[in-house]
């Protein structure tokens, strides 16, 4: 049983994802056929709930892209249904304190690592994949391996304590939220800005340092290079409804030229 935003860490390679806010299957079933590696679920600014989650999982799945939820916050039902669902991925934005990322940690980890609530659910085939169909023990170390914790950094308090978080067992990344990071920081949308460029630097490095990966939100190819080549271990561009307008505004004005 294998995550592959794991396993391409592991190997050096770097991965480029994006933010599905609006479609069904069918669109999601489209973005395995663009040559991503994975795709964000967005159940905190998005439409969905548990069960076309769900169903986003399973299409996503199906084409090949890791499934990853971007849940509203630190609860139990968040966290349990994205990660019963079949998740292998849990984005969690807004967090502060270093108290909160333990919480989060608690609440998606099984034993010894957290206390998460025990279920053989739909995404290890309700108990029947091969990773699944193990002594219980060996279950929780599976699930935990499959599921990976990726809170963001999008607040001056996680920015001013990101070593600490780093360095907690069971956060096994970290995703950078450039807008709200920015925001909170008093310089909105400069992502030019010497401070702003060093609070990104600092981030990634602290995981770096401990081993584990830094993924970041972009806004377009050119800005996914930079990123990139500064460091990030992988890139969410853009979301599929701007995507999608900016496609067919461009075909609009080269068919009115």
């Amino acid at each position: 049983m294998k995550n592959k935003l794991r396993e391409a860490y592991k190997d050096g390679r770097q991965v480029v994802g994006t933010f599905f806010n609006m479609g069904d299957m069918s669109s999601m079933e489209c973005l395995g056929y663009t040559g991503m590696d994975f795709v964000i679920i967005d159940t905190e600014h998005g439409p969905y709930d548990t069960e076309p989650m769900m169903d986003l999982i399973r299409a996503a799945e199906s084409v090949g892209l890791v499934p990853v939820v971007r849940i509203a916050d630190v609860t139990h039902r968040e966290i349990q249904r994205a990660a019963d669902c079949g998740a292998e991925g849990l984005i969690v934005p807004c967090l502060r304190s270093v108290d909160e990322y333990r919480k989060l940690v608690d609440l998606a980890k099984y034993p010894p690592v957290g206390n998460r609530g025990f279920i053989k659910g739909r995404g290890s085939g309700f108990g029947n994949m091969d990773w699944a169909n193990v002594p219980l023990v060996e279950y929780m170390a599976n699930s935990d391996e499959k599921l990976m914790v990726i809170p963001q950094c999008e607040t001056v308090e996680s920015l001013e304590h990101i070593e600490e978080i780093a360095a907690l067992e069971g956060i096994d990344g970290i995703f950078i939220g450039p807008f709200d990071l920015s925001i909170s920081m008093g310089i909105p949308g400069q992502f030019t800005a010497p401070e702003f460029v060093a609070a990104v630097d600092r981030i990634i490095k602290a995981f770096h340092d401990v081993d584990k990966p830094a993924y970041i939100y972009t806004n377009n190819p050119a800005e996914s290079r930079v990123r990139l080549a500064a460091g990030a271990d992988g890139v969410a561009n853009s979301l599929n409804s701007i995507v999608m307008v900016e496609a067919y505004r461009q075909i609009v004005k080269e068919i009115k030229e």
